[in-house]
């Protein structure tokens, strides 16, 4: 090959560059011949080309290839300059389709393994990124950044938060690491990763499949999460879906709940389903992980209750430092937590850990909460006493004499806004209630009414926060 490298590398220019002949095109389709190791470097130069035209959207189809199949996810780390951007002109085309077909695609194209294994350009999806966040992935780096358009049958990402919007009006987060396969714009199969789908009216009926379950959307907001250790993670933040057994050849066993706002379950290798009790959310929507906080930044470690029944699979979710103005109350209701007045919350209140609890739990006389916390803390209960308190908050919390706002929210149908700001909306005061825990533990929290209150004079679900006492 090496009297031959000076000849193939001026050729090669030639024909990357559009400016080669027939004569030169029929000297490099002979060097091509020659030679294996020529044969995989215009192969590999080929491949280059073939992932930015795809990028760009104007990739060379199968039939002016002769049967090659353009990959979607690109293997080597390119992010070249404009100009390597530009579309190939069609005679351009028609030539690197002309040596290829001289070649003929059984004398050499089994020896290329990205060829010979490619997903075909119909199990594609065509994307917007959106944002990209320390994306970091092993074959090309660069490729995703906010603004870029791209068609992919496969996304492998080692780290980073990629969010993106599919061309049938889905938005996809994914958080790495992560193995997701695009099946078209409705429809993706997450091998390992955690998702987060936003979808629209126009894409209703999106699904996420994995190993042990396929997810269909009903016009929703939901979370995907599939661990190396098998099991897959289903939570709903708005909206409804369905939830069925990925082996749906078998119908007794194909659907297996249908699952609404509000609500998660864990689906295991053997295709079990069972609750998700805690969710655990981030400074975004998009940010959350099934189970307590990990890191050990949170004081509340978890929240558990003595429900047993099967359809029971609400979640509560714990916002680490989210006690704040304008702080969501409740799961699934547009209910927040607020000063009563311009002053705002109490200063030694805000950026506490926040519990969303759901709002029926006030009708339940048996309920019992437990809280638990990493460290020592003062765990506090924000109450309606417009009818009374239960005996269990007076034995096991002190009244702080403060107030604190729940706004009863209008509903989303309504069409009003939710109000913003310390004492905007329409208030009801909550006492704050306060029992501090000298190390780590838990207390329990019983109902809003006991079983010999007057029901007919409701109360306001309590919401649950915990901040850490400071260093003694």
């Amino acid at each position: 090959m090496n009297g031959a490298r000076p000849d193939f590398e001026n050729l090669l220019a030639a024909v990357i560059d559009g400016s080669a002949d027939e004569a030169q095109l029929r000297q490099f389709q002979a060097l091509l011949r020659a030679d294996a190791e020529l044969r995989a470097e215009y192969a590999s130069h080929m491949r280059v080309h073939a992932f930015l035209q795809w990028r760009a959207g104007s990739a060379p189809s199968k039939s002016q290839l002769r049967g090659t199949v353009i990959p979607m996810d690109p293997a080597p780390p390119v992010e070249a300059a404009g100009e390597n951007r530009r579309r190939w002109p069609r005679w351009r085309l028609a030539a690197a389709a002309a040596i290829l077909a001289g070649l003929g695609a059984a004398f050499w194209l089994p020896s290329i393994p990205w060829l010979r294994n490619a997903r075909p350009p119909e199990n594609a999806a065509a994307l917007e990124v959106l944002e990209a966040e320390g994306v970091a992935t092993p074959n090309a780096p660069g490729a995703f950044n906010a603004g870029a358009q791209l068609k992919l049958s496969e996304l492998r990402m080692l780290s980073g938060r990629l969010r993106f919007r599919l061309d049938s009006g889905a938005v996809v987060t994914v958080n790495g690491p992560a193995d997701i396969h695009f099946l078209g714009s409705m429809r993706l199969r997450v091998n390992r990763g955690k998702v987060t789908a936003d979808v629209s009216a126009g894409a209703k009926g999106f699904i996420v499949e994995t190993a042990q379950a396929k997810v269909v959307d009903l016009g929703t907001k939901f979370g995907v999460d599939v661990a190396d250790a098998g099991n897959t993670d289903v939570v709903v933040f708005q909206g409804r879906v369905n939830l069925f057994d990925r082996d749906d050849r078998h119908p007794r066993r194909a659907s297996m709940t249908q699952l609404v706002e509000g609500e998660a379950v864990r689906v295991d290798a053997r295709r079990q389903v069972s609750r998700i009790v805690n969710v655990t959310g981030g400074a975004r929507e998009d940010e959350w992980a099934s189970g307590g906080p990990r890191d050990g930044a949170a004081v509340i470690s978890s929240v558990r209750d003595n429900l047993r029944s099967p359809s029971d699979k609400y979640f509560y979710r714990i916002l680490p430092g989210g006690l704040k103005e304008d702080a969501r109350a409740f799961i699934g209701q547009r209910h927040e937590w607020n000063g009563l007045d311009a002053s705002g919350m109490p200063p030694w209140l805000t950026g506490a850990d926040l519990v969303q609890t759901f709002v029926n739990d006030h009708l339940k006389t048996t309920l019992e909460i437990t809280v638990t916390v990493s460290r020592p803390a003062a765990v506090y209960v924000f109450f309606d006493e417009r009818s009374g308190r239960p005996s269990w908050l007076a034995q096991r919390f002190t009244d702080t004499g403060l107030k604190i706002g729940l706004e009863n929210a209008p509903s989303l149908e309504s069409g009003k806004p939710v109000g913003k700001g310390p004492g905007v909306g329409n208030m009801a005061p909550l006492s704050v209630w306060r029992c501090e825990l000298p190390q780590a533990g838990s207390v329990t929290l019983g109902p809003v009414h006991e079983a010999s209150d007057d029901m007919t004079r409701r109360r306001w679900m309590y919401g649950i926060a915990a901040k850490a006492l400071p260093d003694r």
